[in-house]
């Protein structure tokens, strides 16, 4: 539990940890038919709750999330409430906060909404944190000459390992998946000492697999785990991709898990979410070279 008080020490707002418990009350604020942003996917506010240090609560109507990343403090765009009801929460934050603060991952369905608390300020565009958003059935299928590259890819390692299998995740090789992930994990420390981090995420992921309502699938190479994927339904019509990891050793096989995932793990999905590249030249290349359906593009306001 966290308590914030103005600075006359009058009690202002409490925030809670995001637990698992938690869901169904998160869910019932982000699954709306017009969010398909990854922050309305409860796992990632879950399995990543300790390094953003998110917290949560409750006030007027909304649902209101708070990030601690580093020195940063901000707030991720209000969700569930009354319009009118905006400035109220604005001035309560402020308040807690001792002066201005900011709002992010706001998407465009709520500029309009949120600019009653503008002032003379504007919105930033957030590029690096724009979600590319696919259809399924691009993924699945890799029809068309645009899919050239990428069947190519997927082509290739079915050729090359024709023995492979696709199986769900399950019980049954939630400790494989999760050992192929640490230890893919521990292979980039070197180059990166924050992917502890997402060790930790990987092991929250797999301990509360079915309690996050988590679906995913994994290939497995002369008995061995060599890929996984597994993400989260935002809603009935769009999921959240978390997770993707493989060898990169074995030529096509990230083709593989991507493509395999979206035939068989995400049939009834229009869309499928794979997430922002962070500002990182190659990541985008990639994602862009897979032809999303449209961008999920976010902004920040700070609110003075």
């Amino acid at each position: 539990m966290c308590y914030v008080f103005s600075e006359r020490g009058i009690f202002i707002l409490e925030f809670k940890e995001v637990e698992v418990k938690d869901r169904s009350l998160f869910e019932s604020y982000l699954s709306k038919p017009e969010h398909f942003g990854s922050e309305c996917a409860f796992t990632n506010l879950y399995i990543w709750r300790d390094y953003y240090r998110t917290w949560w609560t409750e006030k007027f109507g909304f649902l209101l999330i708070k990030v601690q990343l580093e020195d940063e403090v901000f707030y991720l765009q209000p969700f569930g409430g009354n319009d009118a009801d905006l400035a109220l929460l604005a001035r309560e934050i402020k308040e807690a906060e001792g002066g201005p603060f900011e709002f992010r991952g706001i998407y465009e369905c709520s500029l309009e909404r949120l600019s009653c608390l503008k002032g003379e300020e504007e919105y930033r565009e957030s590029r690096d944190s724009w979600d590319y958003v696919y259809l399924q059935e691009d993924l699945a299928t890799l029809r068309g000459r645009r899919y050239h590259g990428q069947k190519n890819h997927y082509n290739t390692f079915k050729r090359e390992n024709p023995d492979y299998v696709f199986e769900m995740i399950n019980p049954e090789n939630f400790a494989e998946c999760l050992y192929f992930g640490e230890e893919w994990c521990k292979a980039r420390m070197d180059t990166d000492p924050s992917i502890v981090w997402e060790i930790r995420a990987l092991q929250e992921a797999f301990v509360n697999f079915e309690a996050l309502g988590l679906r995913g699938g994994a290939i497995r190479i002369n008995g061995k785990i060599q890929a996984f994927g597994f993400g989260k339904a935002i809603n009935g019509q769009v999921c959240d991709e978390n997770v993707e990891k493989a060898n990169s050793d074995i030529r096509g096989l990230y083709a593989a898990i991507q493509t395999e995932c979206a035939q068989k793990v995400w049939p009834d999905m229009k869309y499928i979410n794979r997430e922002e590249d962070m500002g990182h030249e190659g990541l985008r290349k990639a994602k862009e070279a897979l032809h999303p359906a449209f961008m999920v593009k976010k902004y920040s306001l700070l609110v003075k």
